[in-house]
């Protein structure tokens, strides 16, 4: 019966779902990418010489076996972050290209997911949306970067553009300023070289699903060079009815003085997407009910999810000297997004033991409409200088920006309620109502001027010592309610550190850090907490990195802890937050990155937290808040992929991840169960210039949920099959 009734889904989704064309979307891209690779011979351009005694970057895909050993990254992105990464006092964890094209992640989340600490939550009926997540315990929903600016827009991230992420844990306010609670994300763009080269891949899979990439990388004369990162995607979710997603992206970037002191890099991205957006299912007696996973409470006729993302950014770097290095930064950003959502709620409240098929929900939803704009310049200064016997690298820089919310809200009335265990997804929704119930915008200028020293005192010893003062102004408007409101914060933000270097293959560190997270931090404010002090954060991590097989192969370890010294809590006879509040994250964490053996490569994490809320006033459905954990914080989790290279043409992979038991809301009553998944790969390389890739994920077809709610949770895909072709020339 489960399966005549999926059939029958599925026919009903094929027949009654439309959008964009999949031919028009993946034709257009592949014929763009086909043109712009004719042109010119591209392939017969020789590279010009190094001109500064660096070695330009090897051509993708004429050494597979190169791109394939390529898991440890030795130096940060960041021009923050100046020491190599195992000497940066500080958890790092990098996942390069190569693991993003091997196991198929395709949107940042998909990426994150493999990373330990990292939860992901799911999106809000009308509130925040897009890529949520928890870093170390604690909400990182707008602490994502991309070349380290922020990227606050909430919207789905792809991949497609994309070096390498770089997870940076623990607070990091005197580097990017407000939130960084548990950290930040920052996403590294890919850039023009001076090595000419062409990269078309694509994918088809389960789902049914298709994509196809286009990177293409043309030098001009010995400095300058275009490159051009194209992607179209179409598919479904597979284990679920009617989740379908489209995208677009378009990444176009140009360079001159590669290879000389004075570099400019001007680059767009832009992506759009049009999905069926996915609100998973209710807890029903605190858990994720024993339904069909395939089950939808949306409506495919009504729901939908649509984002424009226009990034424009201009980026200047000038080396006065082999001590002394500027980068300029200046990033204009517009997005928009649209949504109708159906976030499913149980009606009523059934008493345990309750037949599931007796159970209604309701699902009434909300439309957003909402455009985001931003313009931020960042300037950064590194500096190596020295005074009497000490050697400096003095980091400083100033950033400014200006950030805008516009957001319509409409509620609907008249929705029909379904069954729990057999939902209608087209019933008549003639008697349906709309109203307006938010109409707001908000605006935000920000200022930020910091200074990191780093001090060697001998060759063994260094100690960092740093100071960020923030200004954040915020003015917020609900023309709704007639409300005007803004906040002004200020904030002084250190850091510390004390690095032991014995040798060359060992770093031992203690650091310090705070943060900060002001009522306004992602532009919104309400009257009870219009009035409220910024939450401050303190972190203590004391860890060890070590290079084993001549650098091949990294080993790090951290103990931690992150204290929310003053967290919002609701004032009981005034009903307005106040800072009485106290949470506290503690952890440990482990990370293996590199080659064990030539050809094995090998990417395991694994994190312990334990968070719990040590203060609150807060009390919900007569429980109180505090003592206990604190929301969508798995105890444990861990992340495993391998690859073998049993032959040059052939290579085997694999991997796991695991994450522990969340609970979903603050009082502990609704949870996620643990899950574990396994995923699997086998390439073969039957000529030089091409790889064809097979990957399952997700081997076990388990039934597991990796993003959660306080009233809802999404389950994961069933198990997928992806054939995947790269051709490089």
């Amino acid at each position: 019966m489960g399966r005549r009734r999926s059939f029958v889904r599925h026919i009903k989704r094929a027949g009654r779902r439309g959008g964009i064309s999949l031919n028009r979307l993946v034709g257009s891209t592949l014929g763009m990418g086909l043109a712009l690779a004719a042109t010119g011979a591209w392939a017969q351009t020789p590279a010009p010489p190094p001109q500064d005694g660096k070695d330009d970057v090897s051509l993708p895909g004429v050494d597979v076996r190169g791109q394939r050993d390529q898991y440890k990254i030795e130096e940060p992105s960041l021009y923050k972050l100046p020491d190599p990464i195992k000497d940066t006092p500080q958890s790092i964890t990098v996942l390069p290209e190569q693991i993003l094209e091997q196991r198929s992640l395709f949107t940042l989340r998909e990426a994150l997911r493999t990373v330990p600490g990292i939860a992901l939550a799911a999106g809000e009926g009308g509130g925040r949306q897009g890529d949520n997540l928890t870093l170390r315990g604690f909400s990182a929903g707008t602490d994502i970067f991309i070349d380290g600016v922020r990227d606050l827009g909430q919207y789905a991230r792809d991949t497609f553009n994309l070096e390498s992420i770089e997870v940076l844990k623990g607070p990091s306010a005197v580097l990017f300023g407000r939130g960084a609670t548990g950290g930040v994300i920052n996403q590294v763009s890919k850039a023009p070289r001076l090595t000419p080269f062409s990269e078309l891949t694509g994918t088809v899979g389960s789902g049914p699903q298709g994509r196809v990439a286009v990177d293409l990388n043309q030098p001009f004369g010995p400095s300058a060079a275009l490159r051009l990162n194209l992607m179209g995607f179409k598919g479904e979710t597979p284990g679920r009815d009617y989740i379908e997603q489209e995208r677009l992206g378009v990444a176009p970037s140009f360079g001159i003085g590669l290879n000389g002191p004075t570099r400019f890099i001007a680059s767009f991205y832009y992506l759009s997407d049009d999905n069926m957006p996915d609100y998973g299912l209710p807890y029903v007696f605190g858990k994720p009910p024993d339904v069909d996973r395939e089950n939808f409470y949306g409506f495919p006729g009504r729901d939908y999810e649509h984002d424009d993302v226009h990034i424009g950014t201009l980026r200047f770097e000038h080396d006065f000297n082999e001590n002394l290095r500027l980068r300029n930064t200046l990033r204009l950003a517009l997005i928009k997004r649209g949504s109708i959502v159906s976030p499913p709620r149980i009606v009523g409240t059934p008493t345990p033991g309750t037949p599931l098929s007796q159970i209604l929900v309701s699902r009434s939803g909300a439309q957003r409409d909402q455009t985001d704009t931003s313009i931020t310049n960042s300037t950064d200064v590194v500096f190596k200088f020295n005074t009497w016997r000490l050697k400096h690298t003095l980091v400083a820089g100033v950033e400014a920006g200006h950030e805008t919310s516009d957001v319509t809200r409409h509620a609907f009335t008249g929705i029909p309620t379904t069954a729990l265990d057999d939902p209608d997804n087209f019933p008549s929704l003639a008697g349906m109502g709309r109203a307006k119930n938010f109409d707001g915008s908000s605006s935000a200028t920000s200022v930020g001027v910091y200074a990191v020293d780093e001090v060697s005192l001998t060759e063994q010893w260094k100690i960092m010592g740093g100071l960020r003062y923030d200004l954040f102004d915020a003015d917020f408007r609900n023309r709704v309610a007639a409300q005007k409101l803004s906040r002004t914060d200020e904030a002084l933000n250190p850091r510390a550190a004390l690095v032991f270097l014995p040798t060359k293959i060992q770093t031992y560190y203690f650091s310090y850090g705070t943060s900060f997270n002001p009522s306004a931090e992602a532009l919104t404010l309400s009257l009870n907490n219009a009035g409220t002090e910024p939450e401050k954060n303190e972190s203590f991590e004391l860890g060890a990195k070590f290079d084993f097989l001549n650098g091949a192969l990294g080993l790090r370890g951290a103990v931690f802890q992150i204290n929310k010294t003053n967290a919002r809590t609701n004032d009981p006879v005034l009903g307005v937050q106040v800072t009485d509040g106290r949470q506290r994250v503690r952890g440990v964490e482990l990370e293996l990155v590199g080659q064990i053996l030539r050809g094995w490569n090998v990417f395991l994490g694994y994190t312990y937290l334990d968070s719990r809320v040590t203060e609150s006033n807060d009390v919900a459905s007569g429980i109180p808040v505090e003592g206990k954990r604190v929301q969508n914080v798995p105890e444990h989790s861990a992340s495993l992929w391998t690859t073998y290279d049993i032959t040059s043409r052939w290579q085997v992979g694999g991997g796991a991840t695991f994450v522990d038991r969340r609970y979903a809301n603050n009082v502990n009553t609704n949870a996620a169960p643990a899950f574990v998944t396994g995923d699997a790969l086998i390439a073969f390389r039957p000529i030089k210039p091409l790889e064809l890739r097979f990957n399952v994920l997700n081997l076990s077809n388990a039934t597991y949920f990796d993003s959660t709610h306080p009233a809802h949770v999404i389950p994961g895909a069933s198990r997928t099959f992806l054939l995947t072709g790269t051709w490089r020339f």
